[in-house]
C-alpha cells in the first residue's frame, strides 16, 4: 500500500503537471470587412488596461503583412475569447478558440469599435471604492477576456460591437454585473456612474461585532459567545478550502 500511495505521489509530481498544462496553437488571420488582410493587429487572449488597451505579454501576438499571427493558447477544456483590435484601436473582433482548432486557421473579421467607460461608487458607504476592477466577457464564452484594475474607481475599455457582460467589484463593496450591446451607430458608450452596494462586512465597521456564537471549536468551551472575551483581543482568520 505503501508503494502504490510512492507511485501515485510522483505520478503527480511529474506527469500529472503536463495533464494539466497542455496548450495548443491556432493561426488567426485578421481581415477588414472587404476581407483584406489587416497588418498589426493586436491579438490576445487577456488585455488589461493601463491607459489603453493592451494585451498580456504571454498572451499577446502581433498580425504580419498577410493578416495571420499564431496564437499559443492553454487548453481549459472550453472556449477561450480571443480578442483582436488594429493598431489605431478603430476596429476589432472577437472570436472563440478551443483545443478542437489546434494547428488549424481561424478567421476573424473586424468591425467597428466603441469606446465604454464608467465610474464606480458606493452611496451607502459615501465613497468611492479605494481599489476596484472591472471585467468583461464576450457574449456565448465564459471566461473574461478583458480588465481594468486600479484604485481610479473608473474604467474605460475599447470594443467590438456586439454584447458583452461586464462585472465589477473592489474594496468593501459587493459586485455588480450588467450587460450591455454595443452598436456601430454609437461609437461612445458612458455608463455614467454604478452604484455598489456595500458589502456585508464593511457595513460593520466601526460598530459592535455581531453576537456569535461558537458552537465548535478546539480550546474554548461549547457554545462560547463572542461576548464572552469583552475586552479581550480576539483574532479571527476566514479561509477556503481553494
Amino acid at each position: 500500500m505503501v508503494r502504490r500511495w510512492i507511485f501515485v505521489a510522483l505520478w503527480f509530481a511529474t506527469g500529472a503537471s503536463g495533464v494539466f498544462a497542455t496548450t495548443f496553437s491556432v493561426t488567426v488571420k485578421v481581415v477588414d470587412a472587404e476581407n483584406k488582410p489587416v497588418p498589426k493587429a493586436d491579438v490576445g487572449l487577456f488585455w488589461n488596461v493601463k491607459g489603453a488597451m493592451t494585451p498580456v505579454a504571454d498572451r499577446g501576438v502581433v498580425t504580419d503583412e498577410s493578416g495571420k499571427a499564431v496564437l499559443q493558447v492553454d487548453d481549459w477544456n472550453e472556449k477561450r475569447p480571443v480578442l483582436v483590435l488594429s493598431s489605431d484601436r478603430k476596429l476589432g473582433a472577437v472570436v472563440g478558440v478551443s483545443k478542437a482548432d489546434d494547428a488549424k486557421e481561424i478567421t476573424a473579421t473586424l468591425r467597428p469599435t466603441v469606446r465604454v467607460k464608467g465610474k464606480l461608487e458606493c452611496t451607502e458607504l459615501k465613497a468611492k471604492p479605494k481599489w476596484a476592477n472591472t471585467m468583461i466577457t464576450a457574449d456565448g464564452l465564459r471566461a473574461p477576456v478583458a480588465q481594468h484594475m486600479g484604485e481610479s474607481a473608473e474604467f474605460e475599455f475599447v470594443l467590438p460591437t456586439g454584447k458583452y457582460g461586464l462585472r465589477s467589484y473592489g474594496t468593501d463593496v459587493q459586485d455588480v454585473k450588467q450587460t450591455i450591446t454595443l452598436t456601430a451607430d454609437r461609437p461612445e458608450l458612458d455608463l455614467g456612474t454604478l452604484d455598489l452596494k456595500a458589502s456585508p462586512i464593511a457595513k460593520l465597521k466601526g460598530k459592535p461585532a455581531p453576537a456569535w456564537e461558537i458552537t465548535a471549536a478546539r480550546g474554548v468551551k461549547p457554545h462560547a459567545k463572542l461576548s464572552d472575551y469583552k475586552g479581550k483581543w480576539v483574532y479571527l482568520e476566514f479561509w477556503g478550502f481553494w
